[in-house]
Parts: structure tokens; sequence; C-alpha cells
């Protein structure tokens, strides 16, 4: 068999409801205004992270493309869109990463999870966030309280009641010491000290 009809077989067969790590109960209809289109072939999965969008059905999520065809059968509790190639769900309060297949790539046994940024993703084992790799593979240890995903190389974390940011490789890059921050973006994060508000740039520096 060659690949693409395999992976169209698989995507086939999660649209329709069955996947290796996850066996649902009998799911109540699509709406019939709904059509369950043809799996994704190779060449548009590479291109489909703003196309395929989370939509609820019965209580359940799942997602469809820009056309409104069912893509992945609604079968998760909760869902992120998708980021670098992969989208992180949820079933019975356990986290995971499907691809746009539907796939389950990285099993669902986290206890929380974001979104795959940077090729790196915050995931919560029990009380403490660490970071995986698209392989599954805890890179950062989960040391941290709280956690987001990277942004422009740098990640929010948590440490006790204190805000800062580390870089991919889990140093410290700026020290938790603010009460409140936001992610960087266009090399700049907001944050909050007690009543003082302001900008850092990715050293830490307050911006005046």
């Amino acid at each position: 068999m060659k690949t693409s009809s395999l992976i169209s077989l698989i995507c086939s067969l999660t649209i329709n409801g069955f996947n290796t790590f996850h066996q649902p109960a009998a799911a109540a209809p699509l709406p019939k205004s709904w059509h369950v289109a043809e799996a994704l072939s190779p060449a548009e999965a590479a291109n489909e992270d703003d196309k395929l969008v989370a939509v609820q059905v019965n209580g359940k999520y799942g997602y469809q493309d820009a056309a409104g065809r069912m893509k992945i059968a609604p079968r998760f509790d909760n869902v992120y869109e998708f980021f670098d190639g992969l989208a992180a769900v949820s079933i019975a309060g356990k986290w995971g990463f499907i691809t746009r297949c539907g796939k389950a790539v990285i099993p669902l046994h986290f206890d929380n999870a974001v979104s795959f940024n940077n090729g790196l993703a915050a995931v919560q084992i029990e009380d403490k966030w660490g970071f995986i790799d698209k392989q599954g593979t805890m890179v950062i240890e989960p040391d941290f309280d709280a956690a987001e995903s990277f942004s422009q190389g740098l990640a929010k974390v948590k440490v006790g009641d204190k805000w800062g940011f580390i870089d991919k490789q889990g140093e410290i890059a700026i020290k938790p010491i603010y009460d409140e921050v936001d992610s960087f973006h266009n090399d700049m994060a907001w944050i909050r000290i007690d009543k003082k508000v302001g900008y850092i740039d990715q050293t830490g520096k307050f911006l005046q």
C-alpha cells in the first residue's frame, strides 16, 4: 500500500470516530447540514494550521475546514487550535496532542497542556509544569507552578507567586519577580509589580 493511501486510510478512520488511543461511545449523529469530508492529503496538511477550526457539536469538540466540512470528528472534551502542526486536546481530564488527521501522536496522559510554539509545548504533571518537544519528550523538567507557550524564544513561567521568563534550554532568562506578565510580542512584554505597570525588553530592562 502506498504511503499516501495509508495516510488517507488512517485519517478516514479517525474522522469516522475511531482512533487507537480512544474508542468513543456511540456518538450522536452530526447535523445533516455538515458534510464529513475526505481526509487531508499530505500536501493539504502541510499548510492547514490556519484552516482547521475547532467546533462544538453535542457537547464535544472536533475540527472543520474553512468550507465547514468536518475533518476531525467531535469527540474531545476540550481543545486548542492547531499550532506548529499539532493541537492540544483532552478526554476525561487528560491532555495530549493530535495531528491534523486526528491521530494522537502524543498520548493523552497530561493533567493540562497548552499549544506548541517554537517546537515546544507546556504540559502539567500533577501540580507542576514543564515543556515537551514534538516527540513527547520532556525537555524542560516540570519545575514550575504555571507556564505558557513560548513566544519570541521566551516562555512565561511562575515560581511560587511570581512570574518570570525562561529560554528554550529551560534557563531563567528574566527572574521571576513580577506579579503579572504577558508573553513577548514585538520584542517586549507587559509586566506588573505591585501597582507599577509597563513593558520590559528581552533582557528584563524596563522600557520608559
